[in-house]
């Protein structure tokens, strides 16, 4: 039984970008394709004419529930990066995060949220990233620690701070129309890893070893994108996921947007990681008007369950709040609409309704979804309200 009836949630985020910052983006294609690196003579010229990047944040969040003391925090903070120019295609990068709490604008102990903080729940500095990048023709590899996104290991970067994973990443974007991903990743932190967000953990709770995967992605088809991934998580599941996605606008007025996905988990070591996920979604724009809609069903038999991996996840009826991982055998649907007001002001509205069932017990959650989001140059703010019924437990 879920004892949160109702959860309102306020995110503000303000954003100003130093200068663009670059990230390793596996499941992209053009992201993965390498660029021809900048080189220089001299190690003091790749250190002197690197490049300094990042972003300042701040954020307020603030959650209601029914049942439990209402939270609230605020912080402001960011990232501040560098990284050398290619030498011999080889470049060096370490990033600092930092999120500092607001006590003015921030519960105390049992009514502080503590989305934004460490451990005892202080304000965190820590170094987010540190790697060592290579690039050669179509060849990319990355070691340290670092920004992933594939399917199922993303930065799902929705607070103050993204996770980012020790990891060691190879992209391969040589054969037309084709990018090839492997990777091994063995710790992690940031908002998701749970604990202290600021420390990087292991990334399997109660093993050193680390989640292997393959990837790749095609773009053959006219608007469309397929991807298929494997993963590999010991002592929990064998984990397989594809998707294929179709994007197209037939005049300057409208615009049609599709996909299917799949996701199969096999059970190891007994962890009660096993069953099928199914996707779908539709979304059609008029002008600056857009429908949306999604759908999800999950099979997973005997109380067992699927997870979205680490970070986000990758399924179309992912809300703010609500996700099929949190309800074994869900049905889930999303219907919204998106509005772009002056072409900077876009006003999003979400509908999701998840059923199913949770250790022999039968459960039904709404969930309302409004966010408003601005960009204007290098700033973006955002603002998101979610309102999440229980209807099957609620007084």
């Amino acid at each position: 039984m879920r004892s949160i009836l109702l959860s309102i949630t306020v995110l503000l985020t303000v954003t100003q970008q130093l200068s663009a910052l670059v990230s390793y983006h596996c499941d992209d294609k053009e992201q993965c394709l390498s660029q021809r690196p900048t080189d220089v003579d001299t190690l003091s010229e790749a250190f002197s004419k690197g490049v300094v990047q990042g972003d300042i944040r701040a954020s307020s969040i603030d959650y209601n529930y029914a049942v439990s003391p209402s939270t609230f925090a605020t912080s402001v903070g960011g990232q501040l990066k560098y990284e050398t120019v290619k030498l011999y295609n080889t470049s060096l990068a370490v990033s600092t995060y930092i999120s500092q709490k607001i006590s003015t604008l921030s519960g105390k102990d049992e009514h502080l949220a503590t989305d934004f903080v460490g451990e005892n729940n202080n304000s965190i500095a820590y170094l987010g990233e540190a790697y060592v990048d290579y690039e050669y023709n179509q060849l990319h590899f990355r070691l340290g620690r670092q920004k992933v996104d594939t399917p199922l290991n993303n930065r799902d970067d929705i607070r103050m701070l993204p996770n980012t994973f020790e990891a060691a990443m190879l992209g391969y974007g040589g054969l037309e129309h084709f990018v090839f991903v492997g990777g091994y990743i063995t710790r992690w932190a940031g908002f998701d890893s749970d604990g202290d967000i600021s420390e990087f953990k292991n990334i399997l709770k109660n093993s050193d070893k680390g989640v292997a995967l393959l990837g790749v992605t095609n773009d053959t088809l006219p608007d469309t994108q397929l991807q298929l991934w494997v993963y590999s998580i010991p002592g929990l599941s064998r984990i397989s996921y594809a998707d294929a996605l179709y994007s197209k606008v037939y005049s300057n007025d409208i615009g049609l947007e599709g996909g299917i996905q799949t996701g199969f988990y096999n059970e190891l070591d007994a962890s009660g990681v096993d069953g099928e996920v199914y996707g779908a979604k539709f979304d059609m724009s008029y002008k600056d008007l857009t429908f949306l809609s999604a759908f999800n069903t999950v099979h997973a038999h005997d109380n067992k369950s699927i997870i979205l991996g680490y970070g986000g996840g990758p399924y179309f009826t992912s809300m703010e709040e609500m996700t099929i991982d949190k309800i074994n055998d869900v049905r889930a649907y999303v219907l919204g609409a998106e509005y772009l007001l002056l072409q900077r002001l876009n006003l999003h509205y979400a509908y999701g309704h998840f059923k199913g069932n949770e250790l022999g017990v039968d459960v039904e959650v709404d969930e309302h979804d409004i966010v408003l989001s601005y960009t204007k140059d290098s700033w973006d703010m955002e603002l998101s309200y979610a309102a999440i019924n229980d209807k099957l437990h609620s007084d």
